[in-house]
């Protein structure tokens, strides 16, 4: 747990189920090592937040139209009979309405059936758990990611209310290749503070042409000339210098020194950009945007240099102290903006256990690599793009491999992200049929670059990502949060 002036929510904790925990950015050493020594952004990723994780099994059974779930083993007598101790309890002291929605959802046990219409039902597990953010933040509650029970899917759910307590529930489904009888253990979900007063703002290269300048100075025939022999670590050494000494840069909880992927195959294709390489330097914090300290709102630009730009999407619901459906946010001023980048070339993808190779469909990705080409040379002319030749390969091929006996390989949005100064992105992965699209932290305010890293879980098969599949969504989030901390609060009778 950190340090008490680190945290910016409280938690109660009423049965002994979950607990939150921190991770390590190695994933305890379970990360390749070329990724340990040169992998910021993913390093940043896997210790994103705090892990919501049992202290006890859960089982969890497919029924018609319903899922069930109970605790499994020698503790399932002790549980139900401290779930329904706790409930009078919360009510008592005035952490539960009596009767309420809350009240009403948790006396029917740990976990019940919902959903939407004709939709898939969705399992809430209550985790045991009470949080209450500080004033001016919200809780995130989201899929533990990179290391995760792919078998299952975690509903994204914003907790909004700074004014009271809000029980901790994780909303889940079960996959369709998941058995009828499913344990779950250890790391389920992951909550993490985020703050409410972002504001996406899209524009033109031609408006911001200093990102594309700082696109190519990033990947400079000097960067291509080191890559060919070695990590670059340039990445980690723009981060630290300009932007890494915030809270939450790498390194923390054992993170390691560069980009995603820095060091992957294909380095006579100049431009391939490389993990280290993917999420860095696109240009310098904005100083007009109001950032870290400021008393408006986060401004972030989204800078389209070609087809297919990303989304700009506004959480409109929230959970709050009223009950577990989520209800309209009213905030007024005050709204959390993301953005959703969507593939922009239909392909498939296959891995043998040593070779991975992409099939994009040909002629969309011509015709998008002509569209990224065209707008740099309307913007900075033709002797521009021959001298930073690199640099556009790096947009205009999309695709960019890891080496031999690696799952994984990127795609890379034609757009850039530039987020204030003290602001990184979260790019948290949409996860699909046979891959998941891995959770990274990127500096935005020093690299504005947002690549989808694909983790591909099919071995023989071909997945297929068809155009305008969802691939990530893109959350700016202050860089003091990544790593925040909560203080314990406890029964009055305690």
């Amino acid at each position: 747990m950190a340090a008490a002036g680190d945290a910016c929510f409280e938690v109660l904790d009423a049965l002994g189920l979950c607990r939150l925990t921190r991770r390590a950015g190695d994933l305890d050493g379970a990360v390749p090592l070329r990724v340990a020594r040169a992998c910021t952004p993913l390093l940043e990723g896997n210790a994103f937040g705090l892990q919501i994780s049992l202290t006890r099994p859960i089982e969890v059974t497919r029924g018609l139209g319903s899922l069930r779930a109970e605790p499994a083993g020698e503790h399932r007598e002790a549980l139900l009979r401290a779930h329904r101790a706790a409930l009078p309890r919360l009510v008592s002291q005035g952490f539960l309405a009596p009767d309420g929605a809350w009240h009403r959802a948790l006396r029917g046990g740990l976990a019940w059936t919902c959903r939407t219409g004709l939709g898939r039902p969705r399992l809430r597990l209550w985790t045991g758990l009470l949080v209450r953010p500080d004033p001016g933040l919200w809780l995130r509650v989201a899929g533990a990611a990179n290391r995760r029970n792919v078998l299952i899917e975690v509903s994204e759910v914003y907790l909004a209310d700074d004014s009271a307590f809000v029980p901790l529930v994780v909303e889940l489904r079960l996959r369709d290749e998941a058995p009828g009888r499913l344990r779950l253990e250890g790391e389920i979900a992951c909550l993490a503070p985020v703050r409410p007063d972002v504001r996406i703002e899209a524009c033109a290269l031609a408006d911001a042409p200093e990102v594309g300048r700082a696109h190519a100075e990033f990947y400079d025939a000097r960067y291509f000339a080191v890559k060919k022999g070695e990590v670059t670590r340039k990445y980690r050494r723009l981060v630290g210098g300009k932007a890494g000494e915030g809270k939450g840069s790498a390194g923390e909880g054992g993170a390691g020194e560069g980009h995603a992927g820095e060091g992957s195959a294909d380095e006579e294709n100049a431009g391939e950009g490389s993990a280290d390489e993917e999420n860095a330097g696109e240009g310098s914090a904005d100083e007009e945007n109001a950032g870290e300290g400021s008393a408006g709102p986060a401004r972030v630009r989204l800078v389209v240099a070609g087809p297919a730009a990303p989304e700009i999407a506004e959480v409109t619901e929230v959970t709050t102290a009223a009950g577990p459906d989520p209800v309209p946010w009213r905030g007024g001023a005050r709204r959390l903006a993301s953005l959703v980048v969507r593939n922009a070339v239909p392909f498939r993808a296959t891995f043998d256990g040593h070779t991975l190779s992409v099939a994009p469909e040909a002629p969309r990705l011509a015709e998008g690599a002509a569209a990224v080409e065209r707008t740099f040379a309307r913007v900075f002319g033709e002797d521009f793009i021959a001298a930073n030749r690199g640099a556009l390969w790096y947009l205009t091929k999309y695709f960019t491999p890891h080496p031999p006996g690696e799952p994984h390989f990127f795609v890379k949005p034609w757009a850039f992200t530039r987020t204030p100064p003290g602001w990184s992105s979260l790019l948290d992965g949409v996860h699909g049929d046979g891959y998941d699209v891995m959770r990274g932290v990127v500096a935005t305010d020093v690299f504005s670059a947002t690549p989808a890293v694909f983790h591909v879980r099919r071995i023989g098969a071909p997945i297929e990502v068809p155009e305008g599949a969802p691939l990530l969504r893109v959350l700016p989030i202050p860089r003091d949060l990544l790593r925040a901390g909560f203080r314990e609060a406890r029964f009055l009778d305690a």
